[in-house]
């Protein structure tokens, strides 16, 4: 028998709720990456529900709980590719199931470093998604850093997960003394804020209801209240799970009670 594909591990656990088929229009459609946004977009067209999985938002660094820093945790989100807006009074307890995983993830307050902004690049294939010129968005956004900020750039490519999770990982850059991360929707800034290094996004995404859009404001950037900051984490762990919790069935039933 043949390996079967995330979406469908997640069909079968919603035991065929789902469907992986664009032709059944009864059921909701799952997608698995950036580079499906036709299918997406067909949905909304045919007012059909999808949902999208891919790489999770927290825990898939080396950590004590995932010492090879595999892609531990897959984001399960209904009709959006990123969980963007703010939910209150989710659950803490997957939350903190992750914090002990990873200690990094423990909020420890804002960072007052001062010495540098780092631009992260965007993913090509997710500028297809929200149709987005690349070279553009890079050009424009080096333009606006450079008029309201003098301190020097440092520019983030992303690279192979050894070189991400090994060699320069995310954490090294943010403790070089990053003042502010700016990306266009990267899990960088999400890890950024949760470092306690204020972030800048373009569009929507996970990291939008603990940063700010607004580049003029890189004087004195936003920086949520504890608060919000945890909230939004207990959020974002009721939408991420491992393959067994997919295929037991345990992460369509808790996508569906809390979306």
């Amino acid at each position: 028998m043949d390996k079967l594909s995330p979406e469908e591990i997640l069909v079968e656990g919603s035991k065929h709720r789902l469907t992986v088929d664009s032709a059944v229009l009864d059921k909701p459609m799952v997608i698995r990456g950036v580079i499906k946004k036709h299918h997406a977009d067909n949905c909304v067209k045919e007012n059909r529900d999808y949902w999208y999985i891919d790489t999770g938002y927290f825990g898939n660094f080396p950590s004590p709980g995932n010492k090879k820093g595999g892609k531990k945790w897959h984001r399960i989100v209904k009709n959006e590719n990123q969980l963007s807006t703010f939910r209150p009074d989710i659950p803490y307890d997957r939350w903190n199931m992750l914090v002990e995983h990873d200690p990094r993830l423990i909020w420890k307050g804002w960072k007052n470093y001062d010495k540098k902004i780092l631009l992260v690049m965007p993913n090509p294939k997710a500028c297809v998604w929200y149709d987005i010129d690349y070279d553009k968005w890079v050009k424009q956004t080096t333009k606006k850093i450079k008029q309201y900020c003098d301190l020097p750039i440092e520019v983030r490519i992303k690279g192979s997960r050894t070189e991400r999770n090994f060699e320069y990982s995310i954490y090294d850059a943010f403790e070089s003394g990053v003042y502010a991360t700016v990306a266009m929707n990267s899990m960088a800034a999400l890890e950024s804020v949760l470092y306690g290094v204020p972030a800048f996004v373009s569009v929507p995404c996970a990291a939008s209801p603990l940063a700010s859009t607004d580049l003029s404001q890189l004087s004195n950037p936003y920086r949520p209240e504890t608060d919000k900051i945890l909230q939004h984490c207990h959020s974002l762990a009721y939408g991420q799970f491992t393959f067994d919790e997919v295929e037991q069935g345990r992460a369509y039933k808790l996508v569906e009670k809390y979306s």
